[in-house]
């Protein structure tokens, strides 16, 4: 099993998430330019949908006037906050190509100004261009839109961001369900274990420090004893949240044949994490608080109930999923995906039964 968290290939990991993401939803709390980055990033998700369109359309009885076609976009071109146009704790390749943009198509004293915001005025309002040259924003923005519309299908630098985040969250989820189907042909029943860990976050701790816990804590599951459970297998994603800081989402794997008091392994790992991290570390338990999930792919496993698997396999879509886009700078080439990679002994404990290439998901 590699413990070494500095060690994996680049194929197994993923960049930090800044977001606080359920789900359904993206939540960004108490972060002026995390905020910021996940407006630009909603803009252009909407812009996916709304086609290239023009957003403002020229008044049937006003001349040199413009209705709002579209709404939602209209609302948040006003929430473009310009003294975050450019990077400083955080970025995406969103952003980075609005920037582009920007910088491209747009007077430099729009772009720079950041005492008077052009995003918030009227779209009626009359803007200079140069010093005998004006146009009603409405214009600019129409004309900005149709660039940043253009970019998204062929900008080859976000193109190629984009491309890389689809790869690697699909690889991960391939490695991942790899190492469930390889679990599920080696034992009968598996007992599966969800929990998160991370730090109080009344301790201000460094990412250094978190991955030493954390390998630490890895090392202790190779030590057997009373106090360690006899994990069989994990997955394990790294991510950042503004209000949880960094924490670390596991699913465990133990021999069904022969483990079945889930709650109990699981208090035996919150507790060796909060003796590694000297009683700063905190965890959520997912099989703690089995009836708030819909589709249940926590405790027993059996090889033959595909409907639990299936359930299963939709926690690893949803944890190697493609993130939110949002990364600290600092941060972004750190590892952040991982599971375990030892030689499995097949269970000798339960049932015989029959393995066909049908009955495993790839």
């Amino acid at each position: 099993m590699n413990t070494d968290l500095n060690d994996y290939h680049d194929d197994y990991y993923e960049k930090y998430s800044i977001c606080e993401i359920d789900e359904e939803n993206i939540v960004i709390i108490d972060d002026d330019e995390a905020i910021h980055k996940n407006t630009i990033i909603q803009l252009i998700k909407k812009m996916s949908t709304y086609g290239n369109n023009d957003v403002y359309i020229s008044h049937p009885k006003r001349k040199q006037s413009y209705l709002i076609d579209h709404s939602a976009i209209h609302n948040t071109f006003k929430r473009i906050d310009p003294r975050f146009i450019y990077d400083v704790t955080y970025t995406s390749a969103e952003t980075d190509l609005f920037r582009k943009i920007c910088v491209e198509y747009l007077p430099s004293h729009i772009v720079n100004d950041t005492s008077t915001n052009f995003w918030q005025l009227a779209h009626n309002e009359p803007i200079a261009i140069s010093t005998a040259h004006y146009k009603l924003k409405a214009q600019i923005l129409n004309e900005f839109y149709q660039h940043l519309f253009e970019a998204l299908s062929t900008d080859a630098d976000y193109k190629k961001a984009v491309q890389l985040r689809k790869e690697k969250s699909l690889n991960q989820n391939k490695k991942a369900k790899r190492l469930i189907n390889k679990l599920i042909s080696k034992f009968s029943k598996l007992l599966v274990l969800r929990i998160d860990f991370s730090i109080d976050r009344k301790f201000n701790i460094t990412l250094e420090l978190m991955k030493t816990y954390m390998s630490i804590f890895l090392k202790k599951l190779h030590t057997l004893n009373d106090n360690v459970p006899a994990i069989v297998g994990y997955i394990w994603k790294l991510e950042y949240g503004i209000k949880k800081g960094y924490h670390y989402h596991f699913i465990f794997f133990m021999d069904g044949n022969i483990h079945k008091k889930e709650t109990f392994f699981i208090d035996q790992l919150a507790k060796l994490w909060n003796d590694i991290t000297l009683n700063k570390g905190t965890y959520h338990s997912c099989n703690h608080n089995k009836r708030s999930y819909r589709k249940l792919a926590i405790g027993t496993l059996i090889h033959d109930d595909q409907e639990k698997i299936n359930a299963l396999y939709m926690v690893v879509d949803y944890i190697t999923k493609v993130d939110q886009f949002i990364i600290e700078k600092t941060l972004k080439n750190h590892r952040t995906f991982g599971y375990s990679t030892r030689k499995l002994e097949k269970s000798k404990a339960g049932r015989p039964r029959q393995i066909t290439a049908g009955s495993i998901l790839v």
